[in-house]
């Protein structure tokens, strides 16, 4: 598995830049500095419309994408504080 670096250290909403995925293995996304604000994984099929994947995190966790989009990123959604941090496994 390679691991990107979605967000390094941002204090903003918004949304990364995608990364591409293997369907057949599952994805991990690791958020960290997360103070207050909320962070989505966002699953894509044509890298343009976006929708969340499961529940978007409050607080510094991993989610598990089992079976992966096409194309995956990051979605700052909300943001009070912190400098949040997104790496991806694909």
């Amino acid at each position: 598995m390679t691991v990107t670096t979605l967000l390094n250290a941002v204090s903003a909403s918004g949304a990364s830049l995608s990364v591409g995925t293997d369907s057949d293995k599952p994805a991990f996304m690791q958020i960290s500095g997360l103070t207050i604000g909320t962070v989505a994984a966002q699953g894509s099929v044509d890298n343009t419309n976006w929708a969340t994947i499961g529940t978007a995190l409050t607080a510094n966790g991993i989610i598990t994408i089992d079976s992966p989009p096409p194309f995956i990123r990051a979605n700052v959604t909300a943001y009070t504080s912190g400098t949040i941090t997104v790496k991806v496994s694909v």
